[in-house]
């Protein structure tokens, strides 16, 4: 069966440009140093886990960067929150998934807007 084509080599392209550079954003994903850069070219598609990575950091990235630009967006990333306990987002996208991460951002969004 044919693998459906999720824009995987785009998604990396964006993401690489937002963390500033291949080292920095496989170090985010906890993968080896080349793949995000081969992902990228098209010379690899990520396997199941890395995709699903990818795809998270992808929606996050791109909510954030409506607000901040993608520098502030990785620092922020990065960084302690209080809303996710003292956890950094990256961490808590990577071992749970995308939601308390989006959670916290709208709060972080709500809290810059009020």
């Amino acid at each position: 069966m044919q693998q459906a084509d999720w824009k995987a080599a785009e998604r990396a392209d964006f993401l690489i440009q937002a963390y500033g550079g291949v080292t920095k954003l496989a170090d985010a994903l906890g993968v080896a140093k080349s793949q995000p850069g081969r992902w990228r070219d098209g010379d690899e598609r990520p396997g199941a886990i890395a995709a699903k990575k990818l795809l998270d950091l992808d929606h996050v990235m791109g909510r954030a960067i409506l607000v901040w630009a993608p520098e502030v967006a990785t620092r922020w990333m990065g960084s302690s929150n209080a809303f996710l306990g003292g956890a950094k987002p990256i961490e808590v996208l990577i071992a749970r998934g995308p939601n308390d991460v989006i959670d916290a951002l709208d709060a972080t969004m709500s809290g810059a807007f009020a």
